[in-house]
């Protein structure tokens, strides 16, 4: 085990370093409030990164909130020690399928620049 690998396992109990160190397709994680979760997925992205070498925009990791999404990027550059470049490799739900339909846009016949309405937009359109 390298001593980067051994950094990215430290803390964590078997079935954490179980799901961090499977290399063959996806994972899911599921289990209780404050169980580690976000702790799992983050060192199990710097883990692909540093040690599987898997380019990060090859990676997708999904969130609910924007703040959510900031602190696992955070927590994963600081394992790694670097930033991430290119595509963003963690993001929330709205903010993937946004990209997503941006850069296939063409395909469902709409154009890539278009406005997402929150509710604040919505009720001043009406308003309006």
């Amino acid at each position: 085990m390298s001593n980067t690998e051994e950094s990215l396992l430290k803390g964590l109990n078997e079935p954490q370093r179980q799901a961090v160190t499977t290399r063959d397709g996806p994972i899911l994680v599921l289990a209780g409030a404050g169980s580690g979760k976000t702790k799992t997925l983050v060192h199990r992205l710097a883990y692909l990164i540093s040690e599987a070498g898997i380019p990060p925009e090859q990676i997708l990791a999904v969130t609910f909130t924007n703040q959510a999404a900031k602190e696992m990027r955070q927590r994963v550059q600081a394992l790694i020690g670097r930033q991430l470049k290119g595509q963003s490799t963690v993001g929330t739900f709205h903010s993937v399928s946004a990209r997503f339909l941006r850069r296939e846009a063409a395909a469902v016949s709409y154009p890539s620049h278009y406005s997402i309405y929150d509710e604040d937009d919505q009720l001043s359109l009406i308003k309006a």
